[in-house]
């Protein structure tokens, strides 16, 4: 298979919905990272107990999925894969030049810090007693009530501007993951363009097969669409049926009229 370009960058759509669904378990980590990362960081901004305590659930659920696997080897792996796919692309007329040794660049440099940060990476996360305490109680509903961690309960009643800066600490370790993430997540959106669909009963179907290293799909709805798609995919056959839910309360239904709508499969 031809080795693809790098990506262009795309213009911007408003009024629409994206949805995304990863091919393989890298992308499905990556996405779950990148979700846990952009609640802490929307969260950060804001102060009081209750915020708080969403912010150190966050950054327990994030080392929870940095304790499954190696996270740090897996973006190198992918990093270093990218690159030496590219690496040719150097001597084709047709590549953007300049982009192409921007981006090679910043995949090294973020290369680089990810193996520099090795030692740190989490430390204080790992090493935290009060964290350990309320790890240890968020399987119990309310668990970590005050009467049931009283330390837990006297450190969210400490001065707030103490606890925002031990909570920026903490997710400055994992900077060199955010950012890694991000910055592949963002190029590998960028990487094909949308094409246009419509189907006419609210199903699609499509083979894969000439498509095998795609590793995300993404779909473009109207905002005004009312419902979502639901995806079945495997490394060889995408199966889509879109589904109407005006009532969040009521259990989706199948959209059996005609849907317009976009379709993007990614690679790097």
């Amino acid at each position: 298979m031809p080795t693809p370009a790098p990506p262009t960058e795309p213009a911007p759509r408003l009024g629409a919905c994206v949805f995304e669904h990863p091919l393989n378990e890298r992308i499905r980590l990556f996405l779950r990272l990148e979700w846990l990362f952009v609640l802490g960081r929307d969260g950060r901004g804001n102060a009081g107990p209750a915020t708080d305590h969403a912010l150190l659930d966050n950054l327990l659920q994030v080392e929870n999925l940095l304790l499954r696997g190696d996270v740090r080897k897996e973006i190198l792996r992918e990093f270093e894969r990218v690159q030496q796919a590219w690496n040719p692309l150097r001597t084709r007329p047709s590549v953007d030049g300049t982009r192409l040794e921007r981006l090679l660049g910043e995949f090294a440099q973020k290369s680089r810090r990810l193996l520099e940060s090795e030692a740190r990476m989490g430390e204080s996360l790992r090493h935290c007693e009060l964290l350990h305490l309320v790890k240890s109680r968020s399987a119990v509903p309310g668990g970590a009530a005050p009467f049931e961690v009283p330390a837990y309960a006297h450190w969210l009643q400490t001065e707030a501007s103490r606890r925002q800066n031990r909570m920026a600490g903490w997710y400055a370790e994992l900077d060199p993951i955010e950012d890694a993430v991000r910055f592949y997540l963002q190029l590998l959106r960028e990487s094909a363009p949308f094409t246009p669909q419509e189907s006419p009963e609210g199903t699609f179907e499509e083979d894969l097969g000439l498509l095998n290293a795609v590793s995300l799909i993404r779909i473009r709805l109207p905002a005004e669409f009312p419902g979502f798609p639901e995806v079945s995919a495997s490394r060889h056959r995408l199966f889509v049926r879109f589904l109407a839910q005006p009532d969040p309360c009521e259990r989706p239904e199948p959209f059996r009229q005609k849907v317009r709508w976009e379709l993007q499969h990614c690679q790097l």
